[in-house]
């Protein structure tokens, strides 16, 4: 495995989200993230059982746009990061709070928070029990994780093998089957309650990115930035508009597959034994 210098090395500045100023475009991805990321909130907020005032902590949680959603739901939350410009972000754009660094370096008491959630978290760090034994620590006695992998179980890891954006070449550390994760979080110390192979946000998107990488709005933008190249803004919106229309023509696909247990994520919420 490499070390944590060389694995900050894989990560381009504002590796999934940036900072830049607001425009008619990044307004509207904005809407579109909020709406694909209703999935992640009915889940968790199952999870909570129906509980207000949950205490919750998003691992990976960049500019903290879903915790910004949680909280508007009535959820205190806080973040873990490794960028402190993500997490200034979340503080000015969605008033959450973003330590910087990994769930270890941020020390929280014993039995801290009711949920903890690691969305595309766990393929990116190289000591995956140490988290969620971390993890259990910081949980109340009665707390849930909810955890969110690319599955190789799946049919478009099958079709794309190599070429399969959710491989996500070489930040993606280790590749999950559903059995791998579920052995995982029962090792650590959890009870399995809930799977889900199906998200709105991942799904579909994973498919037409594998498709037309060149269309991926975040690989654009990345390549962008590294490269030093301004998109036309008629050229952004195009792209745009074309990803969009193939997402949403994948999406019957993308449920068909999740129906068989073969999506392109599985989402699962587990509670401490």
């Amino acid at each position: 495995m490499p070390g944590r210098d060389e694995i900050a090395s894989f990560y381009p500045t504002q590796y999934w989200w940036h900072g830049s100023k607001p425009s008619a475009l990044k307004r509207l991805e904005s809407v579109y993230r909020r709406l694909a990321l209703s999935d992640h909130i009915a889940f968790i907020a199952r999870a909570a059982a129906g509980r207000r005032g949950a205490d919750l902590l998003d691992v990976g949680c960049g500019s903290g746009t879903l915790l910004g959603l949680l909280k508007r739901r009535g959820f205190r939350g806080i973040g873990v990061d490794f960028s402190a410009e993500a997490a200034r972000l979340g503080e000015a754009e969605n008033g959450i709070r973003v330590v910087v660094g990994s769930i270890h370096d941020a020390r929280f008491p014993d039995g801290s928070f009711d949920i903890v959630t690691l969305f595309h978290v766990m393929e990116h760090v190289v000591n995956p029990r140490e988290v969620l034994l971390e993890v259990f620590r910081v949980l109340r006695p009665d707390g849930a994780v909810v955890v969110q992998v690319p599955s190789i179980d799946s049919w478009q890891f099958k079709l794309f093998r190599a070429r399969w954006y959710g491989l996500d070449i070489p930040r993606h550390l280790i590749d999950y089957s559903r059995q791998a994760m579920l052995k995982l979080l029962n090792d650590s110390g959890f009870v399995v309650h809930r799977i889900r192979h199906f998200n709105l946000r991942d799904n579909a998107p994973a498919f037409i990115s594998s498709l037309f990488p060149s269309l991926d709005p975040v690989s654009r933008a990345v390549r962008n930035r590294k490269h030093n190249v301004r998109e036309a803004v008629a050229a952004a919106w195009m792209k745009h508009f074309l990803y969009l229309m193939l997402v949403i023509l994948a999406s019957p696909l993308a449920i068909l597959e999740s129906a068989f247990g073969r999506g392109a994520t599985v989402m699962i919420e587990a509670r401490k034994k």
